[in-house]
């Protein structure tokens, strides 16, 4: 894959990233959030000076798409962190009643 198919690729991934948090679709978020790193990593390595070549404005616009997306990914799974936070507190009370009481 070329550096530029690359960045298409990384941004794709985020365009997907970004729907599956829409959707509440945590699982497929951090798998796509996985295979994305690889891709950022695999760029890192195969394009050190990515402002040096003719298609450094279009990387910009990219990485620039996938900030901007990036950010609303936060914002998604912040409210989704909070209920897994709940969630685990929920569980962590019950334990110890658990054990305070007995079964």
């Amino acid at each position: 894959m070329g550096v530029l198919a690359a960045y298409e690729h990384a941004l794709s991934l985020t365009r997907d990233m970004l729907t599956f948090a829409r959707n509440g679709d945590w699982d497929n978020l951090v798998k796509f959030e996985s295979d994305r790193s690889r891709v950022i990593d695999d760029l890192r390595t195969h394009d050190p000076s990515p402002a040096r070549d003719g298609t450094a404005s279009r990387k910009r616009d990219i990485v620039a798409q996938i900030l901007k997306m990036d950010e609303e990914i936060q914002l998604l799974s912040q409210d989704w962190m909070h209920e897994l936070r709940d969630i685990l507190n929920s569980v962590s009370t019950e334990q110890r009643l658990s054990r305070t009481y007995g079964s």
